[in-house]
């Protein structure tokens, strides 16, 4: 009795001294109320950047600590990405990028600057829409216009796009798709795009609803698709690119949330919990779904399930008009 006692009691003893390490371990990112911190590849301002911060602000009393963001733009994402892979997988830093960074990233450098395999993919954070964007000055309203135009031109019509992005590979499946011949020209930000299709110095564009919604209704330049699979509140009027036909010349993209491989489980498992219930929040639901963006969560499991096999489907894009980048 009295070994079976102090058996108990030392076990007792131990359990109270494991529990705190147990619980420290779920919630090291916020110990001692250090941040959680946000690194985004794109400038202030930009799509990522207000979608992370408004994650940002519906996380924080979830996890009871602060969440930033660390805004870190530059080659194609890469900066951002290698600095959260080199991070110490201690709960404190994350990575919100594109679809560009996984998905078609790997498929442009003999030896990708970034992998997968560097990161636990924690959640998707948004799925957006892309919208084909045209010059006032060329004379077509629908799409079946626009390729008989371009392609009455002695030569081939510029359109926008940096090399290897989601836009420059939806304007090469437009080519591949419809046989509308054009060359790209690159251009700094969605606002030097905007500015080249209003001078009329590219004639078309892929890129995002929010970057040119406000001038398109305006108009100071066209839009003639969309990739939803309807119309969205701040274009209305434009029609989906599957309504008219071509749903194929185009694909939407999305926002994932990435740690440092070797994060604990429950840290991830906590945090991914904190994203999908911000996601949830009436602010941020209201503010994108004006522009028809959804703000989708999933498991890990699914989350890179799901970039594995649009990898594989940019890929084929990619080696089929063998671009590299280097």
């Amino acid at each position: 009795m009295l070994q079976d006692r102090d058996a108990k009691r030392h076990l007792g003893r131990r359990g109270l001294l494991a529990a705190p390490f147990v619980l420290g371990l779920a919630r090291s990112a916020s110990a001692q109320g250090r941040p959680l911190r946000i690194v985004v590849p794109f400038n202030g301002g930009s799509e990522p950047d207000i979608l992370a911060r408004r994650l940002a602000a519906a996380m924080q009393p979830i996890l009871e600590q602060p969440v930033v963001v660390d805004n870190r733009s530059g080659a194609n994402t890469v900066i951002a990405a290698q600095h959260v892979a080199q991070a110490r997988p201690d709960g404190e830093t994350i990575l919100l990028t594109s679809s560009s960074t996984f998905a078609t990233l790997p498929n442009l450098y003999a030896t990708p600057p970034v992998r997968l395999e560097q990161f636990e993919a924690m959640t998707m954070a948004m799925r957006a829409h892309m919208v084909l964007y045209v010059s006032n000055d060329v004379p077509a309203n629908t799409i079946p216009e626009l390729i008989q135009w371009a392609n009455a031109q002695p030569q081939p019509i510029l359109y926008g796009a940096n090399a290897g992005a989601i836009g420059h590979l939806c304007g090469e499946l437009m080519k591949q798709v419809t046989g509308i011949r054009m060359s790209d020209v690159s251009y700094r930000g969605s606002l030097g795009m905007q500015q080249l299709l209003m001078a009329g110095d590219i004639k078309l564009a892929f890129d995002g609803v929010p970057a040119h919604a406000e001038m398109v209704n305006a108009g100071r330049i066209k839009a003639l698709g969309i990739t939803a699979d309807r119309a969205v509140p701040m274009l209305p009027n434009v029609r989906p690119l599957s309504e008219q036909g071509y749903g194929n010349i185009a694909m939407s993209y999305w926002y994932g949330i990435f740690a440092p491989k070797g994060v604990p489980q429950p840290v991830l498992a906590r945090q991914i919990d904190a994203i999908h219930h911000a996601q949830k929040a009436e602010a941020l639901v209201q503010q994108f779904a004006a522009q028809g963006a959804e703000l989708e969560g999933n498991a890990p499991d699914a989350f890179r399930a799901m970039i594995v096999s649009e990898r594989e489907s940019w890929g084929t894009l990619i080696r089929s008009i063998n671009l590299r980048l280097e």
